[in-house]
């Protein structure tokens, strides 16, 4: 399919919008913010794939996950920001 995403860009791009925006995000606001980068080229962030990616950036020390009422929010790391920048 032409429209599949890279999971190597989309990698960046969820570290871009945790180092741009310097908050906690819930997956829906990231999946969000995602699609509003993607929409132009006429893509879409499929969400198991963002789960996936959340997944290994918070194993890898990246994100780290902590609860805000009953949904998992993640926030960067120094480290996660360290290595954005070292991309």
């Amino acid at each position: 399919m032409r429209n599949m995403l890279e999971k190597t860009k989309v990698i960046v791009d969820v570290l871009d919008i945790f180092v741009s925006l310097k908050r906690g995000l819930h997956l829906t606001d990231v999946n969000f913010q995602l699609n509003n980068i993607y929409e132009t080229q006429g893509k879409k962030v499929d969400q198991h794939m963002l789960i996936e990616i959340i997944n290994e950036l918070t194993a890898d020390g990246y994100l780290k996950t902590f609860k805000v009422g009953a949904l998992d929010s993640w926030k960067i790391t120094e480290e996660g920001e360290d290595y954005f920048y070292d991309l």
